[in-house]
């Protein structure tokens, strides 16, 4: 097939200028209102028109000849004036106007028409047969709606075929069994493929030198070159070696009479392999009339020269050849009998349609699943097995499947025969058969179960959806509880500490040492259940979100020396010793409260797990990158590595046995975790396992 519109910009000007200078030349006031763009002055595509060896013209979107070249003139017999105007069907016999009439509409629907012989009559009443081809001429804007037609007169091989038809009557009958096989072996191609490719003519232009100065797309391809590797490349590298002297008969040809007509030459493709055309050319001028260059059109006659090699054969090679097609017809006719049972005994249900949704086959499972018998489905629509409720649906989806889109799994409810429906998955996949007529093949998923499943799904999600809501109202009414009744456990505390206090003074009378020490014992636990009441606040608030950090710019070695002098006595008095390694004058913006209530708790957490006598605290500050960086780190018990992100879990525990001894309630590390959080930082614990000590590691961002 030729396409006229391609990617290569100077075809395109080509093409759109050839086409203008055409559309001066209108004769009717009907042809002179065409849009017709301004640059149409450009001869050197003129004169390639008038002279090409093929038979041009223009045509208008109703068929109307706005244009003929001299040749067509010359063969038909007609001067200009009486052929412009008319209807092209007029100069067709009339056996051929409907073929005529299909490639037109072709032509005019996709924008390029199909390679047909038709026989065509001249003014004389004289008959010849041409192969006619065509396309639409698009401008700058792409809204022309001219068509421009090139025809060939093939009469001479058309009177060889039929001479050699009447002479080998027998070669004839084979031909015709040959070609009901290859028909039959198309349309089940047709069936479960959709594969048909058009040759376009090859077109290049050359300098006076022979060098290849331009090409269209279509000869890159064949030829199996990128477009800018023919560029500047010589004829001769693409001309098979068979064909040289045809090569240098037809320079001659052109050099004398300024055109080549239908030569027959060998091109060879950058693989090596070679192949037939025929070739006509012309002189190519510049706007001074100077000669610039030649262009050429190839056009691809392989099929005419194999057709022309196996009649050219003896008689016993068209048998073997015969012989050999009928084993392969026998073969895919068994392949398509499998393709039919694997169709047929398919669990899916399977249909198929023609493009008015109308049921032309379906396979057992579809028939027995609506409940009908398979001759009762033949010929139904799909919408009488489509169920009430999704009518709207179908439609869409038909419309889609008509319009060239994929149709994959599209959920729709289905109707038996005895007015039950069911769910369904539908896929839809496009051929067209020997009528080139579009239909589908449908498959169809039962997903009742499925459905079920998800529809189950649902109502346990809806369950656990309120019984979530439920628990989440039980856990506000808990968190609720344990605020009040922290706060009503801490209210006595106060004055039980504050009365211990002023116990152990002697203010009410002087006590003996008996009573001082339970009045200690008072007054630590006291102490240790307040902090308790603190600890549990403190988680409440950041769980809700509701801690509150007061950041100022501090020095947090000042911080840092603060706490330290605080907690000497008490390591003093376990026999602990403390170890310090500060960066000087490193400020940070923090709340320095909430900061000395994580390193307290730590420091404490160090004190009650390391050996008492040889117990050794080593404390680290110094900067990370944007971050301060704090390590507070014992030799103490240690801690595995599996339950390293444990230990800030509320109310976990590392075993019974710590629990037992060392006491605590789990909430301290919760309450350091979450105010480093709140600082925008991070939190976390290093060990090499039990008895090796551990490390609590912190990261404050300075600014």
């Amino acid at each position: 097939m030729y396409r006229t519109h391609v990617e290569s910009a100077t075809i395109r000007v080509y093409v759109v200028q050839l086409t203008n200078i055409l559309l001066t030349k209108s004769v009717s006031i009907s042809i002179q209102k065409k849009m017709i763009p301004p640059h149409i002055s450009d001869l050197k595509y003129r004169t390639f028109y008038e002279m090409t060896p093929d038979l041009v013209c223009t045509l208008d979107e109703n068929g109307i000849i706005l244009d003929a070249n001299k040749r067509m003139l010359e063969h038909f017999g007609y001067s200009k004036s009486e052929v412009v105007g008319k209807l092209c069907f007029d100069f067709v016999m009339p056996e051929y106007k409907k073929m005529v009439l299909d490639g037109f509409n072709e032509m005019r629907e996709k924008g390029i028409g199909p390679l047909i012989e038709i026989q065509l009559v001249k003014k004389n009443n004289t008959t010849f047969f041409g192969l006619c081809n065509g396309a639409k001429i698009w401008d700058d804007i792409e809204t022309s709606n001219i068509y421009l037609i090139t025809i060939q007169d093939v009469s001479l091989i058309h009177d060889y075929v039929e001479k050699t038809k009447h002479a080998e009557k027998e070669l004839e009958k084979k031909y015709n069994e040959l070609k009901k096989a290859y028909d039959a072996i198309m349309m089940v191609e047709n069936k479960y493929q959709n594969l048909y490719e058009h040759s376009p003519d090859l077109l290049r232009t050359i300098d006076l030198n022979g060098v290849i100065i331009n090409c269209n797309k279509s000869y890159a391809q064949n030829l199996g070159y990128e477009k800018n590797e023919i560029m500047g490349s010589s004829i001769l590298k693409h001309t098979a070696d068979r064909s040289y002297g045809d090569l240098k008969k037809g320079i001659t040809e052109w050099r004398l009479s300024g055109m080549i007509s239908n030569r027959e030459i060998w091109l060879k493709r950058k693989n090596g392999s070679s192949f037939p055309t025929l070739f006509s050319g012309n002189n190519l001028y510049d706007e001074n009339g100077h000669l610039i260059g030649r262009t050429v059109a190839f056009r691809d006659i392989s099929d005419i020269y194999a057709a022309r090699t196996r009649i050219e054969q003896d008689q016993k090679k068209i048998n073997e050849q015969y012989d050999d097609l009928k084993k392969i017809n026998f073969l895919l006719a068994e392949s398509e009998t499998r393709f039919r049972s694997l169709y047929d005994t398919s669990p899916d249900l399977m249909r198929t349609i023609d493009s008015d949704g109308n049921i032309t086959d379906c396979n057992d499972a579809y028939a027995i699943n609506l409940g009908y018998e398979k001759q009762e489905v033949i010929g139904m629509s799909i919408f009488d097995h489509t169920a009430e409720k999704n009518m709207d649906n179908m439609r869409q989806i038909f419309g889609e499947w008509k319009s060239g889109q994929g149709i994959i799994n599209k959920e729709i409810w289905m109707k038996r025969k005895d007015g039950t429906i069911f769910p369904t998955l539908l896929s839809a996949t496009t051929f067209y058969e020997g009528d080139n007529q579009m239909r589908s093949n449908t498959i169809i998923k039962d997903i009742t179960e499925l459905y079920n499943a998800r529809k189950k799904i649902e109502e346990n999600e809806a369950h656990i959806r309120a019984q979530y809501e439920q628990l989440r109202i039980t856990d506000k009414s808990k968190e609720e509880f344990l605020t009040m009744i922290t706060h009503e456990l801490k209210t006595p505390l106060v004055p039980i500490q504050g009365y211990v206090d002023i116990l152990l003074t002697d203010a009410f009378g002087k006590i003996t040492e008996a009573q001082r020490q339970r009045l200690e014992i008072i007054k630590l636990n006291a102490h240790t259940l307040s902090k308790l009441m603190t600890d549990l606040l403190d988680v409440q608030k950041i769980e809700i979100g509701q801690l509150r950090i007061s950041k100022e710019r501090h020095n947090l070695v000042d911080v840092m020396h603060g706490i330290i002098e605080n907690m000497r006595p008490t390591m003093k008095k376990y026999g602990i010793d403390m170890l310090t390694q500060l960066q000087p004058d490193l400020f940070c913006f923090c709340d320095s409260l909430r900061l000395e209530q994580v390193i307290n708790n730590l420091l404490n957490n160090a004190i009650d797990f390391c050996p008492k006598e040889n117990g050794v605290i080593i404390i680290k500050l110094y900067a990370d990158g944007k971050n301060a960086k704090i390590i507070v780190k014992d030799n103490g018990i240690g801690i595995s590595k599996n339950k390293l992100d444990q230990i800030f879990v509320k109310f976990y525990q590392i075993d019974t046995s710590v629990t037992r001894e060392h006491g605590g309630s789990g909430l301290g590390l919760v309450v350091c975790k979450g105010i480093i959080e709140a600082h925008g930082g991070k939190i976390w614990a290093e060990s090499e396992g039990p008895g090796k000590g551990s490390e609590i590691h912190m990261l404050l961002p300075l600014d």
